[in-house]
């Protein structure tokens, strides 16, 4: 299956697997191109596919010069981004708003340095304490920054009200430095990402290049489980507070089969049923009656406002 052939492409891509179990055919290699760009890894996988030249797994001449220009495009897109991105959090500062970086380049410092430059970047999400339109973004078009003044997961009510209070109750893990840019603590990203990935799911929109983001962020833990505290409960804790279990421990079940994680760096136990659920979603999978009977339980009527 070309699936189980992708996941293994991009284990090597990221360091989790030496080469892959099999030769891909001609065909096999422009289907593994063509699913890294739907699901947005097609930088990152091309890492992996110079890791391959090494074991005599060579690509098609002319894909490979098409991979070759597309992770060109995206390194130089990536190019100076941050840079932007600690003056724009200077000029939030100038005006006393407090800024976190929550996406971008605020995820890209848990990535192997060889694959920073690799990751494609769509947008950048920006959480601003008491942002009122006091700046214009209009001197940052090609950015394409999203300034939250809340964070939801979800429309439950009761699911957001907890949230709030949790980010408040947290609000001094919410602002750390990573150089010169401002970002959530490591344990408050775990959070955040989860809650993202939560939205993404909901809005059809959840890729492997997402995961993909999460699961540096959990290996970067490696497996120090004072990291997945906070000071009065843990990750897990704080997952069920929020209502998020169930998609977590799916999630979880996405690290350990699609990335090949180690389960010491899993923060809370994987389920199965659940990740095989969105892993049909994420693939663009059609969908039996159970799954829809599923979706509408767990990601419906839970989420009525």
């Amino acid at each position: 299956m070309v699936s189980k052939l992708f996941f293994e492409f991009m284990q090597v891509s990221i360091g989790q697997l030496d080469c892959l179990s099999r030769f891909p055919a001609p065909h096999e290699w422009q289907k593994l191109y063509n699913l890294a760009k739907r699901q947005a890894v097609v930088g990152i996988c091309y890492h992996g596919l110079t890791k391959l030249f090494d074991y005599g797994l060579v690509a098609p001449q002319e894909l490979s010069l098409d991979w070759m220009a597309e992770a060109e495009g995206i390194k130089e897109q990536n190019r100076g981004g941050s840079r932007k991105l600690i003056k724009l959090q200077e000029e939030l500062q100038t005006h006393h708003l407090r800024s976190s970086l929550l996406t971008g380049p605020g995820l890209v410092r848990f990535y192997d340095r060889e694959l920073q430059m690799l990751r494609f970047t769509k947008g950048i999400d920006l959480y601003v304490f008491g942002y009122k339109n006091q700046i214009d973004l209009s001197q940052w078009p090609d950015m394409q920054v999203r300034i939250f003044t809340e964070l939801r997961a979800g429309k439950s009510t009761q699911r957001n009200n907890r949230l709030d209070k949790w980010i408040l109750q947290n609000n001094d893990l919410m602002y750390r430095k990573a150089g010169e840019l401002t970002v959530p603590s490591h344990s408050m990203t775990i959070i955040i990402q989860l809650v993202h990935l939560y939205n993404l799911f909901l809005e059809k929109r959840l890729l492997m290049r997402n995961l993909m983001d999460l699961f540096f962020v959990l290996r970067y833990a490696r497996g120090d489980s004072r990291l997945f505290q906070f000071s009065q409960t843990s990750v897990e804790g704080e997952i069920q507070e929020l209502g998020l279990t169930r998609f977590a421990r799916g999630i979880m079940w996405l690290m350990k089969e699609v990335f090949n994680l180690d389960p010491k760096c899993l923060p809370i136990e994987p389920l199965e049923e659940e990740g095989q659920f969105l892993m049909k979603h994420i693939m663009g999978k059609s969908l039996s009656f159970k799954d829809g009977c599923h979706k509408l339980w767990h990601y419906t009527w839970h989420n009525i406002a």
